[in-house]
């Protein structure tokens, strides 16, 4: 399928006595903006994106810790594993879309260093290269139409 016009969409959610993108900075609190209208980032969107996409049992690259399908510690790790020596390489980009459907639909960049015969002023001689994949798919942050209240907060025991 070869998409030639942009294709606009829109979600909507109804969120009641929940806290659908709490914040940790703000004792996880409902994330608002200064209006004090709720928002839902867009990495909570693609969050939950991937959750369902895993769901349906496809390969997804950025997993949650809670979630995960293999023994990879990172993503590089996952990267490494998965495409073996052609990691870092011209293939690196075609692998990854082949693999994983997230990288296909949001992109990724893949940061390598890259070793080099030169070496900088400091003594170093690792020059960094991306390799960057950009996806047809743009989640941006959510909204509420009211402003958030906050009715009840429980306390947890540690």
């Amino acid at each position: 399928m070869n998409l030639q016009n942009k294709i606009d969409f829109a979600a909507v959610l109804r969120v009641k006595h929940a806290n659908p993108n709490g914040d940790p900075l703000n004792g996880n609190r409902p994330r608002t903006d200064y209006n004090g209208l709720g928002e839902i980032t867009d990495v909570c969107l693609k969050r939950k994106i991937r959750d369902r996409l895993q769901d349906a049992g496809l390969d997804i690259f950025v997993q949650s810790d809670d979630r995960k399908k293999d023994e990879a510690k990172s993503l590089r790790d996952r990267a490494e594993k998965a495409m073996g020596k052609e990691f870092g390489s011209a293939k690196t980009a075609s692998l990854a879309c082949a693999k994983w459907v997230d990288v296909r639909a949001f992109g990724q960049l893949f940061a390598l260093p890259k070793k080099s015969q030169k070496k900088d002023d400091e003594g170093e001689s690792d020059t960094g290269v991306s390799i960057p994949i950009r996806g047809p798919v743009t989640v941006q942050s959510a909204f509420s139409v009211q402003p958030v209240e906050v009715t009840k907060l429980r306390s947890r025991r540690v």
